[in-house]
């Protein structure tokens, strides 16, 4: 089942500079602009969080008009941006978003384990 049939208008996977890493957006959603945007609101809500005294959050939730957005950190360079209409359960937003997080933390380990030197021993020559 894929995000448009639950109802789910955007899914972004970002850097936090607002690169996309990959995506999928219904039709008629201008990428460039809401991939920038997702990471200036993440950066925003960091900066006012600290300015009061508080730590960053790992995942902050908005609700604005006729939509609801989840942004949630994965490591430190990178976050999961998903926007669906606010008829949609907050509850299934969220198990969506676990169940997304779980699938590219798991495709991430396995892309590192791929890359990872067989061998941490380097031989001089004489």
């Amino acid at each position: 089942m894929g995000p448009s049939s639950c109802g789910l208008d955007a899914v972004l996977f970002l850097r936090r500079t607002g690169s996309v890493l990959a995506s999928w957006t219904r039709d008629g959603i201008r990428l460039d602009v809401v991939s920038v945007m997702a990471a200036t609101l993440l950066a925003s809500v960091d900066t006012i969080v600290e300015a009061l005294g508080g730590p960053s959050s790992r995942s902050i939730s908005v609700t604005s008009g006729d939509r609801q957005i989840v942004a949630t950190k994965l490591g430190s360079q990178a976050f999961l941006f998903v926007v669906a209409p606010r008829s949609v359960s907050p509850r299934y937003v969220r198990k969506a978003v676990r169940e997304l997080v779980g699938r590219l933390t798991a495709a991430s380990a396995m892309t590192l384990l791929r890359f990872q030197p067989r061998s941490s021993k380097v031989e001089a020559k004489p």
